[in-house]
């Protein structure tokens, strides 16, 4: 089935006292992600019916930051939405089977909404977005109570709200479309005989309406499931040896004893275990895959420069350190002095506070493989983003 996507940024915006379509949500404009979605649904074109005062930054905003192969239709609305609506269907490709009708003042559909909605429309005619009434409705007449509908039988509707093109066009002939009071598809196509299915919509959906809206629906886009917070540990030992320098967090460590760790690298024991704690945190392995000992180009290298590759297969990811903790274990020598220049030299290379790093040194009181060697352990969150 060829469906077409009709997004309506018409409106006058009366109740929010500035054009609600083009403002900023969390630093993008509110119709963009009403676009994004249906670019990811099944919808063949998508038409956006703008307004008079509006369309001109409606077309830069759709020029400057959408990138896609499906095709995208902007014209000028009606001075109803239902005139925006019958405008933006005329505007359809001959190929059009189904409509599926988005107010672009509800940002938070999703395409998985949009396809059922559709599909539903192909199967029943007509089917629309919606969720159980939470709160009970009573019926009013000259400010006293009617009656009190069951509200089990009461749902709110939403959009997308999707139609059979040909069904619509003749149940959109019974009215005036210059009638501001045919403010839902679903209502036009029931008046024509045709029951619309509903899809349980979600209560995120909200419509953009007054500027309390605004608040909420950043206070959605900033608790969504689209951040995950993910934790990684990691572990490394190298056995101290004389003749070699000895590196830790980045800082030469100077001793009496011109103890230094044995390794292929520079033997960073410290950076070793936070970088396997990083890999560990969003699944990419060890230091081991990613610079394996028998590979002569990290032969000496500085774990810090190693250090900087992981950021770089993090931020692939779309992933990022919130902050990290490392243990180092070490009879000797002596590192409390050495401690603030390694903090400060890991969170420079993560791009973070020195406060959102913490190392510290203990010993094993001779119980341990500390003596012959140096340890170390890392913890660290790392906050990964969804597309």
């Amino acid at each position: 089935m060829f469906t077409s996507a009709i997004i309506l940024a018409a409106g006058s915006a009366s109740r929010m006292g500035f054009d609600k379509i083009t403002a900023l949500l969390c630093g993008k404009a509110v119709l963009l992600y009403s676009v994004e979605c249906f670019i990811k649904s099944n919808a063949d074109e998508i038409i956006i019916a703008a307004g008079d005062s509006n369309i001109s930054a409606v077309e830069k905003l759709i020029t400057d930051n959408i990138r896609t192969d499906k095709p995208i239709k902007i014209i000028c609305g009606g001075k109803t939405r239902f005139q925006s609506a019958l405008t933006a269907v005329s505007h359809t490709s001959p190929k059009c089977e189904i409509i599926s009708i988005h107010d672009g003042a509800r940002p938070f559909v999703t395409a998985e909404l949009c396809n059922c909605v559709a599909s539903a429309a192909e199967k029943y005619g007509a089917a629309l977005a919606a969720v159980r009434t939470k709160d009970t409705i009573k019926s009013v007449s000259d400010g006293f109570v009617g009656n009190t509908p069951d509200r089990s039988t009461l749902w709110s509707a939403q959009t997308p709200q999707a139609a059979r093109k040909a069904d619509y066009l003749r149940a959109a002939a019974l009215f005036d479309s210059a009638d501001p009071a045919v403010t839902d598809d679903a209502f036009v196509m029931e008046s024509f005989g045709i029951k619309p299915y509903i899809v349980e919509g979600s209560y995120a959906n909200i419509k953009l309406t007054t500027p309390e809206d605004i608040i909420m629906a950043e206070a959605i886009l900033k608790n969504s499931d689209k951040t995950k917070l993910r934790i990684g540990h990691g572990y490394d030992v190298h056995r101290l040896v004389k003749g070699r320098k000895l590196i830790l967090c980045g800082a030469e460590i100077q001793n009496k004893e011109e103890l230094g760790l044995l390794g292929h690298s520079d033997a960073d024991v410290a950076v070793h275990a936070l970088m396997d704690a990083m890999l560990g945190a969003v699944a990419l392995g060890d230091i081991g895959r990613h610079f394996p000992d028998s590979d002569e180009q990290y032969k000496g290298i500085s774990s810090m420069l190693l250090l900087e590759h992981v950021c770089r297969l993090l931020e692939e990811k779309n992933a990022r350190v919130t902050n990290a903790d490392i243990t180092i274990i070490a009879e000797k020598p002596k590192l409390a002095p050495f401690i603030p220049k390694m903090q400060s030299n890991i969170a420079c290379a993560l791009g973070l506070d020195i406060a959102d790093i913490n190392i510290k040194a203990t010993t094993e009181e001779g119980l341990g493989i500390a003596g012959n060697g140096i340890a170390a352990h890392a913890v660290c969150m790392v906050e990964m983003r969804s597309e």
